[in-house]
C-alpha cells in the first residue's frame, strides 16, 4: 500500500490562505483591458495569468482563520476550497508559483499589452 500524500501546509506558512483568486474571462476588447486596468488601479488586487493561461483577479487579503503561527484555527470546519487545494504533490504555491504573468499595477500590465502589440489605448476627444 502506498503512502498517503500529505501536503506541506506546515512548512510554507500557509500561501494559499494569504488571498483569494476569482478567474476570469480572457480579455479580448478594449473595455476588458480597460477593467483589468481598473482592478489594477485598487491596493492590494493583482491580476495574473496562471500555468494553464487562465486569467485572475487576485485579492490580497489573509484568511480571517489563519492563526499568528500560519495554521488554520478552523482546520476541521474549513471549506471545501481548501479541503481540495493541494491534495496532490507538487499541486499548490509550496513547489511552483501559480503565476505565468503577474500585474500588480497598471503600469506593468500596460507595458505587457504594449509588449504584446495589444492596442488597448481608447482613443478620447476632449
Amino acid at each position: 500500500m502506498a503512502d498517503q500524500y500529505t501536503p506541506p501546509c506546515d512548512k510554507c506558512g500557509g500561501k494559499c490562505c494569504a488571498y483569494v483568486a476569482i478567474e476570469l474571462d480572457r480579455p479580448r476588447s478594449k473595455t476588458d483591458y480597460d477593467h483589468i486596468r481598473w482592478y489594477l488601479a485598487h491596493k492590494n488586487v493583482n491580476v495574473f495569468i496562471d500555468h494553464d493561461k487562465n486569467w485572475h483577479v487576485e485579492f490580497r487579503t489573509p484568511c480571517e482563520f489563519q492563526g499568528t503561527d500560519k495554521k488554520c484555527k478552523n482546520y476541521v470546519n474549513r471549506p471545501a476550497i481548501c479541503r481540495e487545494h493541494g491534495t496532490s504533490e507538487g499541486d499548490c504555491e509550496f513547489y511552483d508559483s501559480p503565476y505565468l504573468e503577474y500585474f500588480s499595477s497598471c503600469r506593468e500590465f500596460e507595458a505587457y499589452l504594449d509588449k504584446k502589440g495589444v492596442d488597448w489605448r481608447f482613443r478620447y476627444r476632449n
